[in-house]
């Protein structure tokens, strides 16, 4: 009895095991290190009956991305107010509290440099310019991108 037990374990330990080694595609090494596009929002904590919430509105934006020299700019727009973006939220908004993001080329990584906001937290883009490296899935290209703020409509 004790046997067939360590049988039907080293059966299950194989069963559950990969081994899949060959025949899978190789997947392409992308070598693009674009900025696609850019948008901004505006977060904010929220009362929702008893607890907190975290509430995110968009800010319209408009970008015009120049590949040839690496450069981004955009136009933003705070939205009006409404029920779900009081009047008092809409005072606070300011270039100095939002939230940039952007989409880049597949599998590509980008990160800030010298005093450039981190994408995706709440920062200050209420200086000029602001350089990004973007570096290509294959490791082969790195771009540096500057997104500028051309405009700022409330």
């Amino acid at each position: 009895m004790k046997n067939i037990k360590y049988i039907l374990f080293i059966l299950l330990a194989i069963l559950s095991s990969s081994c899949l080694k060959m025949g899978l595609e190789d997947l392409p090494a992308f070598e693009e290190a674009e900025i696609e596009s850019v948008k901004f929002e505006y977060r904010w904590l929220s009362m929702n009956v008893e607890n907190e919430r975290l509430t995110v509105i968009e800010l319209p934006t408009t970008y015009a991305v120049d590949s040839a020299t690496s450069t981004v700019s955009c136009d933003i727009t705070v939205p009006a107010v409404s029920a779900d973006f009081p009047q008092e939220e809409y005072d606070k908004v300011a270039l100095s509290n939002i939230v940039a993001y952007t989409s880049i080329s597949t599998a590509a990584t980008i990160r800030p440099l010298g005093d450039s906001p981190v994408l995706g937290t709440i920062a200050d883009y209420s200086s000029n310019d602001f350089e990004y490296e973007v570096t290509a899935a294959d490791g082969s290209t790195k771009r540096i991108w500057t997104l500028s703020i051309a405009s700022f409509t409330k």
